[in-house]
């Protein structure tokens, strides 16, 4: 059997995204649950603040982590929190005189669990753009050299 390390590397993200999957799918739909008596509009932001605070430590040092060849900056992580942000208002909106406390809670959670792997995944895997070869005063490396200045 031939070695891939890009499907090692994958699987290797998903047990990390598992493993913290499931203490972020404890947590966050429990902030939910506990704050859906003050509304679910208010539920929702209050367990996304939270959860979101946490979790962008968590992938940037486990999950995510940058030995593994992965990007996770500020940045990265709001791009790839907010399908999960909208995911959550979308399903409370759509779902809340449907279905009672626990039931929209179970259907956030299971919602949060397979868009945030899939999109985090995307996200964090895509090169980070290189710095430009124009030097911070505005002046370019010299013609004929291979090498920028300070790098010989």
């Amino acid at each position: 059997m031939d070695h891939d390390p890009g499907r090692e590397k994958g699987r290797d993200a998903f047990l990390r995204f598992g493993a913290s999957g499931v203490v972020f799918t404890i947590l966050g739909p429990a902030l939910f649950w506990l704050a859906y008596p003050w509304g679910p509009f208010l539920a929702v932001a209050i367990a996304e603040l939270g959860v979101h605070s946490i979790r962008f430590v968590t992938f940037r040092s486990l999950v995510f982590p940058a030995s593994k060849g992965y990007r996770v900056s500020v940045p990265r992580y709001v791009v790839s929190a907010l399908p999960l942000t909208f995911t959550g208002f979308a399903s409370v909106a759509l779902l809340r005189h449907h279905l009672d406390r626990t039931a929209l809670t179970l259907v956030g959670a299971l919602t949060s669990l397979v868009v945030g792997f899939l999109w985090s995944r995307f996200v964090y895997s895509q090169p980070v753009q290189q710095p430009s070869s124009i030097k911070p005063g505005g002046g370019r490396w010299r013609r004929g050299g291979s090498t920028p200045p300070g790098a010989r």
